[in-house]
């Protein structure tokens, strides 16, 4: 048979100002949302207490308003973490090895003592969010490795990865893996659009991002499209370098070769095939463009 925990600041603060029938109903609903499982229905909680379905809404509205909401487990657990007292904590750490290995191995790799409130952020990641220690440390050292370790950035990356499912650490580690393949083909396009300054924007990353997963253009052929939009622009443009490869793309274009020849047959082609050029901005070479390309390919 399973337990329910509720801490004990919980009891002392909360229930003795609730309604009786309000406490039954939480509890009641409780018991499914700590396992993870979505809440009955008002119509089923009374149904299942013998109250009256009104009385659930009104109990419903009350632990809303205390931030307490019952049909989402996520909101449930942010509002716990700020209820364990310092002494609890403690006390668990004690009787825990994995929890008390968590402390010791987070402190050594941020290089600080932890305070009160990191033992509490760690300790509800471990306990609420109920990840792996070793899941734990792994966010740590990711965090740490990429210059943001505040408790606050580790809690939301932890929360991020509860929400996925990432709960294992094999789980963890694959992530990471994909994570760093991401980070390392971002720096790569950096460096070959000659991005050394800055990050790239949101809607940057997410422009790179498809060019990995989907469209999988060569180095060359970026450098290419790169050329010729800032020929025709003066100024990088990830959204007019995307819409040059997309381009070719569609045309089954690979090699600056190829970019040749199209253009090549473009010209000796009928005049639809022209007009469908001008349409195509993105596509439509004149002769520095040409000269662009013909001087990357060593022609």
């Amino acid at each position: 048979m399973g337990n329910l925990t509720l801490p004990i600041k919980f009891l002392d603060e909360y229930l003795p100002k609730a309604d009786p029938s309000y406490i039954v109903v939480y509890l009641y609903a409780y018991r499914f949302v700590s396992q993870g499982e979505k809440a009955p229905s008002n119509s089923q909680i009374a149904a299942a207490l013998g109250i009256k379905e009104s009385d659930v809404s009104d109990a419903m509205g009350y632990w809303g308003n205390l931030g307490f909401n019952l049909g989402s487990k996520k909101v449930i657990k942010t509002l716990h973490k700020s209820i364990y007292t310092p002494g609890e904590i403690a006390q668990r750490a004690k009787s825990d090895k994995k929890l008390s290995w968590l402390f010791e191995e987070a402190q050594n790799t941020l290089g600080k003592i932890l305070s009160s409130a990191d033992m509490l952020t760690l300790f509800w990641i471990y306990d609420y969010l109920e990840l792996n220690h070793q899941v734990i440390m792994l966010i740590v050292n990711y965090s740490q490795k990429n210059n943001k370790s505040s408790m606050r950035y580790i809690e939301r990356v932890a929360t991020d990865w509860a929400d996925k499912g990432i709960d294992t650490v094999r789980k963890a580690e694959k992530h990471l893996a994909m994570l760093e393949d991401k980070r390392t083909y971002e720096y790569k396009i950096k460096r070959l659009l000659g991005i050394y300054d800055r990050d790239f924007t949101p809607s940057e990353k997410k422009v790179v991002e498809q060019w990995q997963s989907e469209l999988k253009p060569s180095d060359e052929l970026v450098l290419s499209a790169f050329d010729i939009n800032i020929e025709r622009t003066g100024k990088l443009s990830v959204k007019y370098i995307n819409g040059i490869l997309k381009s070719w793309e569609e045309k089954g274009i690979k090699t600056p070769e190829q970019i040749l020849q199209d253009d090549g047959a473009a010209k000796g082609g009928k005049a639809s095939k022209s007009v469908n050029f001008e349409q195509r901005e993105d596509i439509d070479f004149d002769a520095k463009e040409l000269e662009i390309l013909k001087k990357r390919m060593g022609r």
